[in-house]
């Protein structure tokens, strides 16, 4: 029961996210660049981490660490200011 709940959550949560993603984008008038490509694939891929995290059985810790510390990476990576 508790990893239907947290899958309904993170579902929500993404489905959330893209929607203020694209929500600030138009209110802003500006397209999609590396920025808000950058914002998309990290709303949409720590949910499903978390998805994954709580409904796979047996998934290990060492895994899930892998792919945090790829998504930490992803997010310190350089991006110019001025993009979108």
């Amino acid at each position: 029961m508790l990893s239907l709940t947290v899958a309904i959550g993170a579902a929500v949560a993404m489905l959330g996210g893209v929607w203020l993603v694209f929500a600030r984008l138009k209110a802003q008038n500006k397209g999609c660049g590396p920025n808000s490509l950058k914002a998309l694939g990290l709303v949409l891929f720590i949910p499903a981490l978390l998805m994954v995290a709580a409904t796979v059985p047996n998934f290990q810790t060492e895994t899930l660490a892998a792919l945090l510390g790829t998504v930490a990476g992803y997010v310190l990576s350089h991006s110019k200011s001025d993009d979108t």
